[in-house]
């Protein structure tokens, strides 16, 4: 469980400098839904792991932070698309 934490914190890392660049890649059909399984998939193991607490801390809050990432696309969605 400790690697599929580490690599989902990688794939955390990795989307959120993706979302920095504004990366067409992340915002396409297929990136949009590997970012949202990678966090569905960050939830479950979070729950699994109860041995390494450090670890789950740092899942808990990449899980969350990529949560507010998907609130703040959808956000800054509407804004620019009701814009004249």
């Amino acid at each position: 469980m400790k690697n599929i934490a580490f690599f989902i914190i990688l794939v955390h890392t990795i989307i959120f400098i993706l979302w920095i660049m504004n990366s067409g890649y992340l915002f396409s059909t297929v990136g949009t839904t590997f970012w949202i399984a990678s966090v569905a998939l960050g939830f479950l193991i979070q729950k699994q792991l109860d041995d390494v607490m450090m670890l789950r801390k740092i899942l808990v809050i990449s899980n969350w932070w990529m949560v507010f990432l998907m609130i703040m696309t959808v956000g800054i969605y509407f804004v620019v698309s009701s814009m004249p």
